[in-house]
């Protein structure tokens, strides 16, 4: 029987302004962002891998209105017992600032 640390997943709109930027690293006060992953052209997701002192991944199946199942676990994959911020399609959040999914 194979052990594996499950993966949290900080999913979250790619902020659409500076504002939201600093909304959300201050949101994310706390936690320790191991690696950014965005959509390729998600162009926020380099300022925040650069506050956040993690490094930025591209993910092209981050690209639809809603991340695909499938391509939350791929990521969750590569990043097992660590915290990763999944940037998703640029938008205003609702209620929370992310969602934190915890993935096995």
């Amino acid at each position: 029987m194979a052990l594996h640390c499950p993966a949290t997943l900080l999913v979250a709109p790619a902020p659409r302004d500076a504002k939201g930027v600093a909304s959300l690293v201050d949101a994310l006060t706390g936690d320790r962002v191991l690696a950014v992953v965005r959509a390729p052209g998600v162009a926020v997701g380099q300022e925040l891998a650069e506050r956040l002192g993690a490094p930025l991944e591209d993910e092209v199946g981050l690209a639809a209105d809603e991340p695909d199942p499938a391509t939350l676990d791929a990521i969750a994959d590569l990043h097992r017992g660590e915290k990763v911020l999944v940037l998703t399609s640029p938008g205003e959040a609702r209620g929370a600032p992310f969602v934190r999914l915890e993935l096995d």
